[in-house]
């Protein structure tokens, strides 16, 4: 494999809380799937320069292309027969409680075959994604740079080059995808039942749900149901979900 390197973890931007109550097993489920993320640069130099990269999760990797998601063994979008000496690099970004699988069957719809836009939506672009999904993590800024750049000057790229825009890239958003596709977004939406209301405190769905026991209970035809909003308990984990 490439050079190790290690990469300051940034702050997850944790959408359900700290995530440290085991509600299902009564104690935290450990992460058991190795993500790493695979860089190589591809031309350039300084803020102009190109990179390919993909994301390995448990020694498979998974990487985007005019193809869609491919997943293969190893590093084996990094062999580049123009650049038989290039060495990739890897970094180590921790532990997911996702496989590689989950991650190819969630991304796959937002990453068909025939979407790849050299600019809008390339393989950088899958990368970021994909460790936000497993790892509540981003990639350095830097690996993404060129194409912001670009696609801020398209209609000059264009008239440069060959680079034509993929009308099926059209619409593609990074940071809303994220956002639809984080596992923990379900702790971020005020949690509601047919018939029923948001309880804006603990103390409130605690009382409701000692009116329904004590009086009205019984089938359902005494007190509103009250589903608690997230400020009113406490967020379950992601790996709570698994």
């Amino acid at each position: 494999m490439g050079a190790k390197e290690s990469v300051p973890e940034q702050q997850a931007q944790n959408a359900g809380g700290s995530g440290s109550s085991g509600m299902l097993s009564g104690k935290a489920k450990q992460p058991t799937n190795q993500v790493q993320f695979v860089v190589s640069q591809i031309g350039g130099a300084g803020p102009m320069t190109a990179y390919h990269s993909s994301v390995v999760v448990n020694g498979e990797e998974f990487s985007f292309s005019d193809g869609g998601i491919s997943a293969m063994s190893g590093m084996a979008s990094h062999k580049n027969p123009q650049m038989p000496n290039n060495v990739p690099q890897v970094f180590e970004m921790g532990m997911s409680h996702y496989t590689g699988s989950a991650l190819k069957s969630t991304l796959e719809r937002y990453f068909v075959s025939g979407s790849y836009d050299l600019l809008r939506k390339n393989c950088n672009s899958f990368s970021d994604i994909a460790v936000f999904y497993l790892l509540h993590k981003r990639i350095d800024a830097k690996y993404r740079a060129m194409e912001k750049l670009g696609a801020s000057m398209q209609s000059v790229v264009a008239s440069a080059s060959e680079y034509k825009p993929n009308p099926k890239a059209e619409g593609f958003d990074v940071e809303a995808i994220c956002k639809a596709i984080d596992p923990e977004k379900v702790w971020a939406t005020p949690g509601q039942a047919t018939g029923g209301v948001a309880a804006s405190s603990a103390e409130e769905m605690r009382a409701a749900r000692l009116a329904r026991l004590s009086g009205g209970g019984g089938g359902g035809g005494g007190a509103a149901a009250v589903v608690a909003s997230p400020s009113a308990a406490p967020a379950a984990s992601s790996s709570d979900a698994l």
